[in-house]
């Protein structure tokens, strides 16, 4: 489902989701420009998580704005506010016990990416370590390479730009996701995107993260609605609708 929003002259988009119900106050609803998950396109809020949290909060009969923030804003927001939640947040070892989680709501690989034909040969992550590596700012990347001590690391805000510094030479690796890299080249409508994985280091799960303060009574109502949608086979036909099969969360 694809909902149509009105665009701030800054960062700041919203839209009304659901009917009736909670409140728009009571909860904080956050989302990024995060392709092909979840992001805005021709003023309208799209991706299989933004279709995921809808369906969750029409069953619920919960009606609130859906505000698409920088990552790091949300981050904060999420990490700070009672009653928020952010999505798609990669689960980690580090966030665990940050945040109460709903999901899972995507499967991606994660691993370094380069410019088609660079001749950067990877054996191991160490290799890595001579070159530039963009990853996005307070992002899973950034902190996962900061724990294996790369000292490296080139951040940016967004995605995109990391895809635009690493198409124009200005970065040498880029370690995101094959969601990411996919859903930027999208983006950015590429119909030949001349990048490559070079290693895959490990598979991660997206979910919906909410902030300590959130209550567990809705965290479960969240997991419980999630759940339901899943077994239903609504979540697995949202993603083969938008031609993702490869990022469906078939491991559970």
């Amino acid at each position: 489902m694809k909902r149509w929003i009105s665009i701030p002259a800054v960062v700041l988009l919203s839209v009304l989701i659901g009917s009736g119900g909670m409140r728009a106050a009571e909860l904080t609803v956050i989302t990024e420009n995060y392709p092909p998950l979840n992001y805005v396109e021709d003023d309208v809020l799209k991706g299989p998580a933004i279709e995921i949290v809808d369906a969750i909060m029409k069953r619920l009969k919960i009606s609130t704005p859906i505000k698409v923030l920088p990552w790091a804003r949300g981050y904060n927001l999420v990490q700070n506010k009672a009653n928020t939640l952010l999505f798609s947040m990669t689960r980690s070892e580090k966030r665990e016990t940050m945040f109460k989680w709903v999901g899972p709501l995507a499967e991606k690989k994660i691993g370094m990416f380069a410019r088609r034909g660079s001749g950067i040969v990877l054996k191991s992550m160490d290799d890595a370590r001579k070159y530039r590596v963009g990853v996005q700012l307070a992002g899973f990347g950034m902190e996962e390479l900061q724990r294996l001590g790369f000292e490296n690391l080139d951040p940016s805000s967004s995605p995109e730009a990391n895809l635009r510094k690493l198409l124009a030479g200005r970065m040498d690796l880029w370690y995101a996701s094959n969601a990411t890299v996919a859903g930027n080249c999208r983006k950015l409508k590429m119909t030949d995107c001349t990048v490559e994985q070079l290693s895959t280091t490990k598979t991660t799960w997206m979910y919906i993260a909410f902030s300590k303060g959130t209550t567990d009574a809705m965290v479960a109502d969240w997991q419980r609605t999630y759940d339901a949608l899943y077994k239903e086979d609504v979540v697995k036909r949202i993603f083969d609708a938008a031609g993702l099969t490869s990022l469906y969360p078939s491991a559970r």
